[in-house]
Order: C-alpha cells, then structure tokens, then sequence
C-alpha cells in the first residue's frame, strides 16, 4: 500500500507543477508561503464549489425540462380565422312536449299504465348521461320498453331539436338556415346542436329559444345553454333573455420538429401518428374503463370504434360505479397534441331581450392568434457549450485540462508506481 501512497504523492506534485491550470500551479510553487497558499487553497476550493453546483442545476433543470416554450403573435388574414366546433347544449335534457307525446304513445301500447307513470319513468333515461343521477331499483319497467327500442334513436329524439333551439342564424350579418350550420349530435355529457360548417368565417349571430315549451322538470336541468368548444379553455353558460357577445380567442400550440428525438414522456405532447387530442384520447379511457368493469360500451356509442355490446340501465350498477371511481387522472397516457389551434370563449352581456329568447353575437377578439413555439431546451452541443464556459469561468478549466488530468492520474500514476522500489 506504501508504494501506491507513494506514486500517488508523486503523481499529485508532478500535476501541480506542470498542468495547464495556472492557479493550481501556484499550490506548489507558494508551498512555503503558508498564508498565500491557505488563501489560494480556499479561493481554489470556491470556484470548484461554484461551478459544480452550476453544473448540477443545469443538468437537473435539463433532465427535468427537456422543452421550453416562447410565447409570441402571429397576424392571421381574416379568411383564416375558422371557427371551431361550437356546441351549443340545451338546459335541458330532454324536451317536455316530445316527453309528453311519447308518454302519450306508450300509454296506448301499454294500456295498463298511465301517462304520468311513463313520464316518470322516461325520467330515468338521464342515467345514460349521468349515471349518478338514478337509483338502480328503479329502473325495472323502463328496461323492458328500452329491449324493443334503439336507445341512440329515442335519446336523440327526446332532446330538443336543434331548429327549435337556434330560431335564425346570420353570418357577416346575412341570414342563413341554421340547418345547415348545425347537426344533432351526441356527446357524453348530453346532446347537443354542433357548428358542422368547415372554413366558417367572419361574424356569427345566433337567435336561440330556450322557450318553456321545452323545459322539463328535472333536477339537474336548468334553463338557459351552455356554449363549448372542445378544448378545456372554452365552457359558458348562456342564460335566458341575454343579449351577449362571444370573443374567441386563439392560441396556436407549434412544437418544433425536432422534440421527436425525445420521448413522449418527456416532451409531453403526441405529433401527428403519434396519438389523438386529449379530449378524444380521454373519451376512449373511459370507454375502456367502462367495457372492462361492466363488459359494455358507455353512452353515446358511436364514440367506440369497435362493435361491443352497448350499455343500458340494466348496467347502472356498474356504471356508477365507474363513474364514482373514474378520473382523467387515470389517463396519463392522453397528452395534447404538439401542434393544434385551442380556443377560449369570453362573454360580455350587451343588454337583455324577452325572458325566453337570447341573442348571440360571435367574433374573433383580433386578426391575431398567440403562438406558443416549443422547442428543444438545450441541444447537445449548447449543453456542452454552456457547462464548458462555467468551468472556464470559475477555475479556468477546458477539454485539455480535463484529458491532462486524466493523462496525470491514469499513465504518470502507473509510471511513478512501476519507478517506486518494493518495500
């Protein structure tokens, strides 16, 4: 062991001595000036302290944060401000004449039963939306009439029809038939009237009805729409007799090319063929969810690609508790996309009408989208660009000091160990 002390002692002198870093010279030539070489030792001991601490931080803040995100504007010409997919939702779920003339019919088919008695029952048809809405020993007598019926059909036919909801339509101030912009569709939260015109833009103004013609007695119904897009930005309530103006606003999420050299994990967004938005992405968990605890697909079931058996109240027990226990928490695989246009709703009440109407004016705030460009934190080379000027800075260091160490504790050691005498 003393030949090695020994060779390692040489080695360590002959370093002082001769090696590139000027201030660690200075160690052996003042080693008889006590003082000077204590301060200089100390000075020494700092800047390595320093620009290791440096150095760690930005190899955890690298590790931690593989992307970084620059916020700008962009000017948009006004024929490429598109509108999103606008869903307009009716406070209530269910229509009160349609519910009336279907309890009408079905108390000509099931005699024994009177009008209110299928009202009543018809109520319980909320559990395809919400299945904590319903208690599963009450709803017996509506599955057997729901085994002869199409459940898709009936909940799309007792809601309220989107003509009935949205009385005119204008875009840039011309009239249009509200058929052709909106379609009847299903969501999993209700149905709702959906803005299906591509490449729609300029002004919109909407005349909606929320008339009591159409408002059923229900405990989770309330008059008046909500007005979303798809996007968790985007969700305002709209209530009767408002006369409103819509703002979107628009924020462009652009993801540099170059962020598919790390893993999804890390860059925590999909790039086209990737993957799907977040919204979809968290629909489909739940499916899954939903067939592997009760062997069926959820309401609406055209969200399934897949012909699986479809959900019906006899599940209702299942559900709930899926619904109880579920959360997109669950989901850690549903991440945004990389680049995708997100929209924001902004309300501003402009006066009040007839307490059944209200009146909708949509604009973009400006010809302008905020862009958020992320891009690669550090490449390789800045990484080793920005640790290299740290160590230069605080001790003067570089890739040839770092090789001549190596040269003095790797080749010179073995030298002086095989010069050293055996004991």
């Amino acid at each position: 062991m003393s030949r090695i002390v020994a060779a390692f002692n040489k080695t360590v002198v002959e370093y002082f001595r001769e090696t590139s870093l000027n201030g660690f010279g200075l160690l052996y030539f003042i080693r008889k000036r006590r003082i000077q070489r204590v301060f200089w030792f100390l000075f020494i001991s700092v800047g390595i302290f320093f620009a290791s601490y440096i150095v760690f931080l930005m190899i955890v803040e690298f590790l931690s944060f593989s992307s970084i995100a620059d916020l700008s504007e962009v000017k948009v010409l006004e024929e490429e401000m598109n509108y999103p997919e606008l869903q307009l939702c009716s406070g209530y779920r269910f229509s009160r004449r349609k519910m009336l003339s279907y309890a009408h019919d079905l108390v000509y088919s099931h005699t024994i039963k009177s009008q209110d008695f299928w009202l009543k029952e018809l109520s319980l048809l909320t559990g395809y939306f919400d299945p904590l809405s319903v208690k599963p020993d009450e709803v017996f007598h509506i599955n057997s009439l729901l085994q002869k019926e199409n459940i898709s059909s009936l909940l799309l036919g007792l809601t309220p029809a989107c003509e009935s909801l949205i009385l005119k339509c204008k875009t840039n101030r011309k009239a249009v038939n509200c058929s052709q912009l909106f379609t009847l569709k299903a969501y999993s939260q209700g149905n709702c009237c959906v803005l299906n015109k591509k490449n729609l833009t300029g002004e919109l103004t909407l005349f909606l009805d929320s008339s009591q013609e159409d408002a059923y007695p229900l405990m989770e119904n309330l008059p008046g729409f909500s007005l979303h897009v798809p996007s968790w930005l985007g969700r305002i309530s709209i209530n009767p007799g408002e006369k409103a103006a819509i703002q979107i606003e628009v924020m462009e999420l652009q993801g540099n090319a170059q962020l598919k050299e790390y893993a999804i994990e890390e860059r925590g967004c999909y790039f086209p063929q990737e993957g799907e938005s977040r919204e979809k992405c968290l629909d489909e968990c739940r499916i899954k969810a939903t067939l592997i605890n009760c062997q069926c697909v959820p309401y609406p079931f055209e969200l399934s690609k897949e012909n699986f058996k479809h959900c019906t109240l006899e599940n209702i027990t299942c559900l709930q508790s899926v619904e109880g226990n579920w959360s997109p928490a669950q989901c850690p695989q549903c991440l945004p996309l990389c680049n995708q246009l997100c929209y924001r709703l902004n309300k501003q009440i402009l006066g009040y009408l007839h307490p059944w109407r209200s009146e909708l004016n949509f604009k973009f705030k400006t010809p302008r989208r905020q862009l958020y460009t992320t891009n690669i934190l550090y490449h390789w080379y800045q990484m080793l660009s920005n640790i290299g000027g740290v160590l230069g800075v605080c001790i003067g260091c570089s890739f040839i000091s770092g090789f001549e160490l190596i040269y003095f504790m790797v080749f010179r050691f073995w030298s002086n160990y095989l010069r050293q005498p055996d004991i």
